[in-house]
């Protein structure tokens, strides 16, 4: 397994760190003592994080994972870490540890890695996801599980499908309006014309309901209603940027 580079932490959130006392017993609980104890020393990475976040006993001295950095890029072999404009590392997927957590903008430009990443990750803080379309010449799949983990956060506020499609575990394609209800925070979100995919009337709702400020669709046929489908964007949101690209 290679040794994963990880980057400088701000000194900002060193100075918030380093204020925390970590608590040597547990407080006063429902669970016996020694309970918390056993839960505290045999959390896995995934579960540490979500006792940490329940009580600052459960804090360990030692981050639960190994910060991958804010810009990440899968391609079909590799796994890229941009560690600075000039700075970068590629790992094969299988090199990699069991226990990455990953913030700022992840670009997604092959499909094939994607599951496997996201099975290494514990935690997903995301601000930016992009399916890259430069190298994807027909429809892709994410699963919706994937998806949902991407943005379980819920601070996404740039989100690039292009021409992908989101499905379940049964094969069935997930509506657009599904995958807003993940997606609180979004600003700005851009995707390719599908004829499988409707850009129905309750997504235009969720659309105008939210906080969103640029909605872009490419790939767009000759005969789509282009006149219709602004003037209800603009009815219900006036100031939402709408970017249409035809073929």
């Amino acid at each position: 397994m290679a040794t994963v580079r990880t980057p400088k932490i701000s000194a900002d959130i060193l100075q918030i760190t380093s204020t925390i006392t970590i608590p040597k017993w547990p407080s006063k609980s429902d669970f016996p003592a020694d309970i918390l104890k056993y839960m505290k020393k045999n959390a896995t990475e995934k579960e540490a994080l979500k006792l940490m976040k329940t009580n600052k006993y459960f804090i360990r001295k030692k981050c639960p994972f190994v910060y991958f950095g804010d810009s990440v890029r899968l391609t079909q072999n590799f796994v890229y870490q941009l560690l600075s404009p000039s700075n970068d590392m590629n790992y094969r997927i299988e090199e990699l540890p069991n226990n990455l957590g990953i913030s700022g903008e992840l670009f997604i430009q092959h499909e094939n890695l994607i599951s496997q990443f996201i099975s290494k990750c514990v935690t997903c803080d995301l601000k930016s996801l992009f399916f890259s379309n430069h190298y994807w010449y027909k429809n892709k799949i994410i699963s919706y599980d994937d998806f949902k983990f991407l943005t379980s956060s819920g601070r996404l506020e740039i989100l690039n499908l292009g021409p992908t499609i989101v499905t379940s575990n049964n094969g069935e394609i997930i509506p657009y309006e599904s995958l807003l209800d993940y997606t609180p925070a979004l600003r700005y979100l851009s995707l390719n014309y599908n004829q499988n995919l409707q850009l129905s009337q309750k997504f235009i709702e969720k659309i105008c309901s939210s906080n969103m400020e640029v909605f872009g669709v490419y790939q767009l046929p000759e005969n789509f209603g282009r006149k219709a489908f602004l003037a209800n964007l603009a009815k219900k949101k006036p100031n939402l940027q709408v970017r249409l690209y035809f073929k």
